[in-house]
């Protein structure tokens, strides 16, 4: 009973902290001019990815349970993606996608090649050739690299983006009541505290998964996963909620990204030997295709730009993401 109400207590205050961090990014792209697309795939999903990062590592130096770190991390991209489908439900006629930049398939893609690059490095280990470099993988610097490259890319394309639109950007300006020094201190505190709340939360998640008796790898794709993830989805819901779309999706795929990058920090961190040796190949390897095939489908979404809804009052794309994820669980439940 007292496990249930502090859960009560630590969602309720994630959900208010995490409003007020979306609106806090949403004037730091305002003011710094950096634009949703980058503050939301960078410095909010970098936030609210944090307590992936902390439990993740957590597990692994300290109870050393990879299979739990890595179902983590890979379960809360599934559920970065699920949120898209479930955002789509709170954005009103007009699907999410729809109302969303074209340019976030850059983020996606780029989350493509990250997954990919998880996917061979668990191959490679298979076939017998794990390229283990001291005591880690080669590919979680590659995961490094390419995180800090994507977060380049983003930047350069959304400066020239906002170079081609920067008279329509000036006639929109919401926060000039807000001094930048004020913007820049209150998405901080904010982000120390959704940090602070997250990793609360994620061991109080797994304090259930104990009393549960599940196995790690279901765990950490689901209630790790999600306890996790609630950060997201609180920010994300309250970037729909102020009309501010782009920077709920960028939120998303950015936070992919971090994650991904989070799986090659952990290999860092594990000095018993190469992470993706000790871990369950079969499961990961599969929960790495389906993310690769959700975000296909948020792609082909972003590119179709639907306009109808189906009859369940989702786009097609968003009922074939759910189907993906629900599949998935079930696959690695089983498993």
């Amino acid at each position: 009973m007292l496990l249930l109400v502090q859960v009560i207590i630590c969602v309720g205050l994630v959900i208010a902290v995490g409003s007020k961090l979306s609106e806090s990014a949403d004037v730091l792209a305002e003011k710094t001019g950096w634009g949703r697309n980058w503050v939301g795939a960078i410095l909010l999903a970098g936030a609210t990815s944090l307590p992936e990062l902390a439990t993740g590592t957590s597990a692994v130096v300290v109870f050393n349970v990879p299979d739990l770190a890595i179902g983590g991390i890979l379960g809360s991209c599934l559920f970065n993606l699920l949120l898209l489908a479930i955002l789509d439900i709170f954005t009103g006629p007009e699907p999410l996608l729809r109302r969303a930049q074209i340019s976030h398939g850059l983020a996606a893609g780029l989350g493509c090649v990250m997954l990919g690059v998880a996917a061979i490095g668990i191959l490679l280990i298979q076939a017998g050739t794990p390229l283990t470099i001291a005591w880690f993988g080669l590919p979680s610097i590659v995961l490094l690299i390419l995180y800090i490259v994507s977060a380049r890319l983003v930047a350069q394309f959304e400066r020239r983006r906002r170079q081609e639109v920067l008279e329509q950007e000036a006639q929109e300006l919401q926060y000039d009541h807000i001094q930048p020094r004020r913007a820049y201190l209150t998405f901080a505190l904010l982000s120390g505290a959704i940090i602070v709340l997250g990793v609360w939360l994620a061991s109080l998640g797994d304090r259930l998964a104990v009393v549960t008796g599940l196995g790690e790898s279901f765990v950490g794709a689901l209630l790790l996963a999600a306890a996790t993830s609630l950060p997201e989805l609180v920010a994300s819901l309250a970037a729909v909620r102020f009309n501010a779309v782009d920077l709920a999706v960028s939120n998303l795929f950015g936070s992919n990204l971090f994650n991904l990058a989070i799986l090659g920090i952990y290999d860092l961190t594990y000095v018993r030997g190469n992470l993706l040796i000790n871990i369950n190949h079969s499961v990961h390897l599969f929960t790495i295709i389906v993310a690769i095939m959700m975000t296909a489908i948020a792609l082909v979404g972003l590119i179709y730009r639907a306009a109808r809804r189906s009859r369940l009052y989702l786009t097609w794309d968003g009922l074939g993401i759910i189907a993906l994820y629900l599949g998935g669980m079930f696959v690695i439940y089983r498993g």
